[in-house]
């Protein structure tokens, strides 16, 4: 025997409480209650020549205290609870299966014989989590995540019996009493249990005029909705209490905490700790089967390499996803980071982008100026031109003032200078005339110019030419305007653009410049909202890990389910089919075929009433045992057709073939669970795939608006599971469109994100999607408090928001706005006291 098992029958042997109060049956009942309370028991039991025959418990005093019936001179097998379950110590096996008699019977109290069937003790779920050793799972979890929030809660002046007719007709095993006040906020004053109820029987106090002030147990002793399970699993060992009321930070009532709720935090943990001995079990049952005949070996074999292949598998998984989880933390560090460098880099970027803006600024006052100069000039020169058609002296005293270089030119190549004052203007050693007359002479451009002397007079047109000369490698621009003078000639007149040049040169620089910097800025754009995308999949990590592990664990429950039913029937199963006649071998088979339809979409209540009326078509056929038979054969799949298997249930020697078709569908039912948990593993993972991957391409693509909305909410089905009702109106005509799927999801997760937030997990989402006038609108409706209308118009400012320091960073609705604006989209919001409804608005774009 391996030391786990050992282990496992020590915890059963601490367990069980030797010495339980045991009455015979003509005992009065306030003897009974006499011992309960001396004892500090909470229940009794009744034994006939240490055979048990019933039980008697705190809810059983507590439904008679309810009944308001005397019990003066009633004696405990009046009122007890007769034939109670019980179990052999030999069938026991180890804490566990103990632990589901309870849980599957919805009993606290589990008598305990030998192999004779007399009384040994009890077990009950108190004994259970003393000895059983918290984990580290009762230091992760805080008392808010298991507590029970339906708690009964009566005043100070409520009658005692009131108190046990609430206690009896909700089947709640105590009452919270609460000082005065209004009904959403109760302050905890005081506490009354079952085992209080049993106390005042025995007391014979008058339930009907004892108010509950005057009895109930106090100074209460709280536990704080933040606490750890491990915090309450020490006050119930040191008060020696069974019971916590939970308070919120302000004193008042938030729910109650009880040792049954610690066992179904304890029991997932300690079971997976057993699952290497199992394997272990099975491997040794099947070496010893292998003698059996060669087809249960083979069959044994392949069964145990699917079972190390499922094993490896689920490492393997758990392995995967604890490397992703750390991955993902590292990242959502780095990007935090990230982020804090990219907002200073931001404000750097916008204060240099303002100095830029007001040099522009600067720059094209001074062209506007230089410009109004130049239209000025060339008014004059229009001016001058007339009046050299009244008098040629006045024209010569022009030129004389004139800086510019004036020529006339004419079809035999003949120049002719004017006389203006160009010397006046240039370097005295410069003659800029002579530069510029040698350029039409110049061999390596001999017909340049010329043909622009035969274009003006073949068009009569005036053409502008801007041109430069070189002299001691210093160039001088010059913008020359070329006009017809007479029919076979033209007047070339230059003037110096040099200063005008370098303006335009400089100006050319700084427009590179900001180009360059615009598109570093929206270089940063991207960056940031791949960030943001990033550090909202780092606050989603928790949830995300928790979805995983919920299927994992029915996974592993499962192939549980699966070990023992191999462990325990393999080596039985041949003399079994051995032993079978034909009659009862077709039996099983009509069994196995029943226990295939579906009975899990029944409810408690419908399989309460089938099982009724299987029990009383049992009952009148004579059938022994016909509740506990009725519920295997719904367990099995049987709910209406019961006349064939009559025979079979006649003869109580054939109840193992019952039995054995109950198991075959137990193992079919764990193998749907693997089914069902591993789909739902899949969804998660796709999901946290899709919304992850960054596309590099920066091109538009085809995509459904809806698959992004529904990957954004599995993300986020942990946060909504625990109080959120999500309302989808999509419309049935939704076309794919033309977008940047990923920054939509952005979108989409920074509205969600922020409902949520407003709506502090708990309310209504509702997302409607249609189209309409060649567009999609996608309205995203909370039931939170609404936005202040004094801080709606600056929502959409970046690095603007309202929530403490650490959790936003302000950039939410900012790249929100940016993206939709990208998509040629609108988004609007509505906001009132208790209702919040972002739109937005996108074209539908189709190749």
């Amino acid at each position: 025997m391996s030391t786990t098992v050992y282990d496992n029958q020590h915890l059963l042997e601490q367990a069980i409480d030797l010495k339980p109060p045991v009455l015979p049956p003509d005992t009065p009942l306030k003897v009974a209650l006499a011992a309960m309370t001396q004892a500090s028991a909470s229940c009794v039991l009744i034994a006939l020549e240490q055979q048990p025959i019933g039980i008697l418990t705190e809810r059983d005093v507590v439904k008679i205290t309810a009944s308001e019936i005397p019990i003066a001179g009633l004696t405990i097998a009046e009122v007890m609870t007769q034939n109670p379950i019980a179990i052999s110590i030999d069938l026991a096996e180890n804490i566990f299966k103990v632990l589901g008699i309870l849980r599957s019977a919805k009993i606290r109290h589990l008598p305990l014989t030998d192999a004779g069937g007399n009384l040994l003790g009890v077990i009950t779920s108190e004994s259970i989590r003393q000895i059983l050793k918290p984990s580290d799972l009762l230091q992760m979890r805080r008392a808010r995540e298991i507590m029970t929030a339906e708690v009964i809660v009566s005043s100070t002046k409520t009658p005692v019996l009131e108190i046990a007719k609430q206690m009896a007709t909700q089947r709640k095993s105590c009452t919270v009493i609460c000082s005065e006040c209004d009904n959403k906020n109760q302050k905890p004053v005081g506490i009354i249990t079952e085992r209080d109820i049993v106390k005042f029987q025995a007391a014979e106090l008058d339930f009907a005029s004892t108010t509950a002030a005057a009895v109930m147990s106090f100074p209460l002793i709280p536990l704080q909705v933040k606490a750890t399970l491990w915090q309450a699993h020490q006050f119930m060992q040191q008060h020696r209490i069974r019971r916590l009321v939970v308070v919120d930070e302000a004193g008042y009532l938030a729910g109650i905490i009880t040792q049954s709720t610690l066992l179904q935090v304890l029991d997932p943990v300690e079971m997976h700790a057993n699952v290497e001995l199992l394997q272990e079990t099975v491997a040794e049952k099947i070496q010893e089967l292998k003698e059996v005949n060669k087809q249960l070996q083979k069959e044994a074999f392949r069964r145990s390499e699917v079972e190390e292949q499922l094993r490896l598998l689920n490492e393997n998984l758990e392995e995967q996803i604890k490397q992703r989880t750390l991955e993902l933390i590292n990242a959502n560090s780095q990007l935090k980071q990230e982020i804090q460098d990219r907002a200073t880099a931001e404000a750097e970027v916008r204060r240099l982008n303002t100095e830029l803006e007001q040099r522009v600024q600067e720059r094209t006052v001074q062209l506007a100026a230089s410009n109004e100069e130049l239209q000025q000039e060339i008014s004059e020169r229009k001016l001058l031109e007339e009046k050299l058609h009244f008098s040629e002296s006045k024209v010569r005293g022009v030129f004389e003032a004139m800086t510019d270089i004036v020529l006339v030119l004419n079809t035999q190549g003949n120049i002719e200078v004017l006389p203006t004052n160009s010397a006046a203007f240039y370097e005295p050693d410069c003659d800029t005339v002579s530069l510029t007359i040698e350029r039409f002479f110049d061999d390596d451009h001999p017909d340049d110019w010329w043909s622009i002397v035969k274009q003006v007079l073949e068009t009569e047109q005036t053409l502008n030419l801007d041109y430069k000369l070189t002299f001691n490698g210093r160039e001088i621009w010059f913008s020359a305007c070329i006009s017809l003078f007479s029919k076979d000639a033209v007047i070339w007149v230059a003037r110096n653009i040099s200063d005008r040049k370098l303006a335009e040169s400089a100006l050319s620089q700084k427009n590179a410049e900001l180009a360059h910097t615009l598109q570093e800025l929206k270089h940063t754009q991207k960056e940031l909202i791949q960030s943001e995308k990033m550090a909202a999949l780092g606050q989603l990590i928790a949830g995300v890990a928790h979805e995983i592990n919920s299927p994992l664990g029915a996974i592993r429950s499962s192939v549980q389910n699966i070990a023992d039913f191999w462990a325990k029937q393999l080596e039985h199963l041949p003399r079994f089919f051995q032993q079978l006649s034909p009659e009862r071998l077709q039996d099983f088979l009509s069994l196995l075929h029943a226990s295939s339809e579906e009975t899990d979409t029944l409810s408690n209540k419908e399989k309460r009433q089938l099982k009724k009326v299987l029990q009383r078509q049992l009952e009148s056929e004579g059938i022994d045992d016909a509740d506990s038979l009725a519920c295997t054969l719904l367990d099995i799949g049987i709910c209406h057709n019961v006349e064939p298997f009559l025979p079979l249930l006649k003869n109580s020697k054939n109840r193992n073939v019952l039995q054995t078709a109950y198991e075959f569908a137990t193992l079919q039912k764990s193998t749907k669970n693997i089914a069902t948990a591993t789909d739902r593993a899949a969804k998660i993972v796709f999901a946290l795939k899709s919304y992850s991957r960054y596309d590099q391409s920066g091109s538009k693509t085809i995509a459904n608006i809806t698959d992004g909305i529904n990957t954004v909410l599995t993300l986020y089905h942990y946060q909504i599971k625990h109080g959120v009702e999500v309302v989808r109106n999509y419309g049935t005509d939704l076309p794919s469109m033309l977008c940047y799927p990923d920054e939509l999801n952005q979108v989409w997760t920074n509205l969600l994100h922020n409902a949520l937030q407003a709506m502090g997990n708990k309310g209504v989402l509702k997302i409607d999607v249609k189209h309409q006038d060649n567009s999609i609108s996608v309205c995203i409706t909370d039931s939170g408090p609404g936005i202040p209308p004094e801080i709606m118009p600056r929502i959409f400012e970046p690095f603007f928001t309202t929530k403490p320091a650490g959790e936003g960073s302000g950039l939410g609705l900012d790249i929100v706005h940016k993206i939709i604006e990208k998509h040629q989209g609108k988004i609007q919001v509505e906001s009132v006291s208790g209702q919040t409804k972002f739109t937005v608005s996108l074209p539908v774009e189709i190749t």
